[in-house]
């Protein structure tokens, strides 16, 4: 009952923003280099998003739907949201320097951690030595992974849908953890809400309600996501390992950190805009916009799946770990590979 509700709820704010930011004028336009779609699509999608998860707690709030301590953090993490949402709806609206999105951030991630004591503690046996305790050295590293995170999911809003597609796979992922452990969570919540986005956002119902993230619907998708996987990966009851968030974010993650390293090496600024990112060189490559968001949605099922097994079988951490460097390995050779063929 609880997630149909969740789903009407979505449903409605999801066909309201739309219309909604396209009289307010708040919508994207084509380019021709980067931003190649048609017409001017609303902006719409961090506002519904967010909306949904608020009035989405609410009710969760109201019906008594909880386990242990982690609604609070959950709904906590939503909250310091709030600002990374504004922020990168400013950000849509007039373009502003990284420096103001990075604070804003930083002090958003820095004020979850005062407000609920969570963040990483330990980071799992890595590197096959013994399990890496970090003590208050975590909150640092903590604020570092989620700015990190956030913005590696920002760049990687490419196209309409991207994002939407690796929040879902990766959502239903942790629900599946949860209900192995017996946790009544919230989090299949996260997976319905962001079910309906990516419907919306792909414009499968519709030129009229189409919609994008925009930097606020992806920097709050990103941040939301690494807090709640800090938050599920720690303490006594955790429901996955620290490792597997690394599959859960696979492809955003090792895209931002080779598009980082490559740019480095061409000493280019790191937050200028390029299309050397996996998405856009299949696009330019010839490949359709919905067959891309299918080897992308395949790719993030087969890193989910990994994390899955390793999660099941009890496969040791620094195993998954070494494989993830491996991957990245790999990816960070096919991405220069295109790249200097281009």
């Amino acid at each position: 009952m609880f997630y149909f509700l969740v789903f009407i709820l979505s449903a409605v704010v999801f066909a309201i923003g739309p219309f909604l930011f396209k009289y307010l004028g708040i919508v994207d336009r084509p380019d021709g280099v980067r931003k190649q779609h048609k017409g001017e699509i609303a902006l719409s999608g961090g506002f519904c998003i967010l909306v949904s998860l608020g009035l989405s707690f609410l009710i969760a709030e109201y019906l008594g739907i909880t386990d242990s301590n982690r609604p609070s953090s959950l709904t906590t993490a939503a909250i310091f949201g709030i600002p990374v949402f504004f922020i990168g709806l400013l950000d849509d609206i007039k373009p502003r320097k990284p420096a103001l999105r990075l604070i804003v951030q930083i002090l958003c991630c820095w004020g979850f951690i005062l407000a609920t004591d969570v963040y990483v503690r330990d980071l799992g046996n890595l590197f096959g030595f013994g399990n890496i305790y970090l003590g208050e050295l975590g909150i640092p590293i903590t604020i570092f992974m989620v700015v990190g995170i956030t913005n590696a999911t920002n760049m990687f809003d490419g196209f309409d849908g991207i994002v939407g597609s690796v929040a879902f796979w990766a959502w239903s992922t942790v629900s599946l953890f949860a209900f192995m452990h017996s946790a009544y969570s919230l989090t299949f919540m996260h997976t319905v809400i962001f079910g309906v986005y990516f419907f919306f956002a792909t414009g499968l119902l519709g030129k009229k309600v189409k919609m994008f993230l925009g930097d606020s619907g992806s920097m709050v998708i990103g941040f939301i996501a690494s807090l709640q996987l800090v938050i599920l990966s720690q303490g006594d009851d955790a429901i996955f390992k620290p490792v597997c968030a690394l599959y859960l974010v696979l492809l955003p993650l090792i895209d931002a950190l080779t598009t980082f390293i490559s740019r480095i090496r061409a000493r280019k600024p790191i937050w200028s805009n390029d299309r050397n990112h996996f998405h856009f060189i299949l696009y330019d490559g010839g490949v359709s916009k919905i067959n891309v968001i299918l080897i992308i949605s395949l790719i993030t099922i087969i890193s989910c799946s990994i994390c899955v097994y390793g999660h099941i079988y009890q496969v040791p951490e620094y195993i998954l770990f070494y494989g993830f460097l491996t991957i990245w390995f790999f990816y960070y050779l096919f991405l220069n590979e295109q790249t200097n063929s281009n």
